[in-house]
């Protein structure tokens, strides 16, 4: 199981270390390093260069996150060059983006890797829904203000730990990285 597993999670993003713990049960050890990014939209290529860097700087046991939000009306951009897009533009201009694309359909993706420098293995998780016309909730980071997931009428931001945890794109990968774990010698 991936709570037996010794490992570091490789984040500089403290929402993420948070959510991580929360889905697992227990608190991670985290290595804040700068990892160089890929400028890719394959949210795979992007995590396995994040993967490699981090491994060859730490030589210990580690799972590397990455997550992408795909806007339909653009053909899945931005994917994993989100970070950039709410840096230049923010969370409410990620919202006025959606309202003036007429079509406000996105996915949320996350990837997870984990290496021990002997086995890499990768979980994935995807939850589809759309943006919202302005920022709403308290909850979260990043664009969890802005993101509706199917089937709900709140954001992310809005929901409580428990449905996000069940629904969302990070909690649907660390529970995918687990079963692939097991499976995994």
């Amino acid at each position: 199981m991936i709570e037996r597993l010794p490992f570091v999670l490789v984040t500089g993003n403290s929402g993420k270390l948070r959510e991580a713990e929360r889905l697992l049960g227990f608190a991670l050890e985290q290595r804040a390093i700068d990892l160089p990014e890929v400028q890719s939209l394959d949210l795979r290529v992007v995590l396995e260069a994040k993967a490699d860097e981090a491994w060859r700087r730490l030589r210990e046991p580690l799972v590397v996150d990455e997550t992408g939000l795909g806007l339909f009306a653009l053909g899945g951009f931005p994917g994993p060059l989100i970070k950039w897009l709410l840096e230049a533009v923010g969370v409410a201009g990620l919202a006025r983006l959606g309202t003036a694309l007429d079509d406000r359909r996105a996915t949320a993706r996350c990837a997870l890797l984990y290496t021990d420098g002997r086995r890499r293995v990768v979980g994935e998780g995807a939850t589809r829904g759309h943006l919202a016309a302005e920022p709403a909730g308290a909850r979260g980071f990043g664009w969890d203000r802005v993101f509706i997931p199917e089937g709900e009428s709140a954001t992310y931001a809005q929901l409580c730990d428990a449905a996000k945890d069940r629904i969302g794109h990070r909690g649907q990968a660390w529970r995918d990285l687990h079963q692939r774990l097991m499976r995994t010698p």
